[in-house]
């Protein structure tokens, strides 16, 4: 009888150490698995993925639609030389076709480093502005050689002097244009011990180069990044 017991219990260790082996085992390899990045093509019109530190395209993209949008709408309602003040929008766009806007990029005034997602903001605002029937866009590479050529900041062309200069060379180089866009990036940061909220802000002034007047559209979007089990749960309802 202690004869079958013992060989028992044996088996019944022998089982359980076989088993923890094979746990171990699948640990080990899922670990593996899990450290090797792999990439997987998605749809375009996929929803973006939602960073856990800080914004990405999920914030930049709809923002920028949206500023692009407010801002040209602005623009077309807005006569381009003092002369044509109480003129329709039909007639000032019949009268001056194509408008021209010199876009010269992104500042970063924001808490977080946005790495390539600058370049591609500024990018997509361009684009979004050659998709209007009335607005065009200087060619960024033509704005990167008359800044060169001038020994000009991007800050400087907020004076009329600076501006003027900039505008001639650029004339020179046949792209002359009637406005100037700048575009800012700005963060403000709310914690609650654990957890923040982030409000990005994407500011576009669009500087009417012949008049010297301004206009601006801003748009803000907000994010939570939540540590806290207590957050985390909020957010799902």
């Amino acid at each position: 009888m202690k004869t079958i017991v013992l060989s028992n219990r044996f088996s019944f260790f022998s089982d359980r150490f076989l088993c923890t082996i094979a746990v171990a085992t699948s640990i080990i390899f899922f670990s593996l698995g899990c450290a090797t990045q792999k990439g997987k093509i998605v749809d375009p019109n996929s929803v973006d993925r939602i960073g856990s530190h800080r914004a990405g395209s999920e914030i930049f993209d709809p923002a920028a639609k949206a500023a692009v949008a407010g801002l040209l709408d602005q623009a077309e309602r807005t006569p381009v030389m003092l002369e044509d003040s109480g003129k329709t929008v039909a007639q000032i766009a019949e009268e001056y076709g194509v408008r021209k806007i010199c876009f010269v990029g992104v500042e970063n005034a924001g808490g977080e480093e946005m790495g390539d997602l600058r370049e591609d903001l500024s990018e997509s605002i361009r684009t979004m502005i050659t998709q209007s029937d009335q607005f065009d866009v200087v060619d960024s590479r033509l704005v990167s050689a008359g800044l060169r050529e001038t020994g000009l900041r991007v800050d400087d062309l907020l004076l009329p002097d600076k501006r003027d200069k900039f505008a001639a060379t650029l004339g020179k180089l046949d792209s002359p244009f009637d406005y100037l866009l700048f575009a800012k990036v700005t963060t403000a940061t709310t914690r609650d011990n654990a957890d923040s909220q982030v409000k990005y802000g994407l500011t576009l002034d669009l500087v009417n180069v012949h008049t010297g007047a301004s206009m601006r559209e801003t748009v803000e979007l907000k994010k939570h990044y939540n540590r806290s089990a207590r957050a985390k749960i909020k957010d799902l309802f």
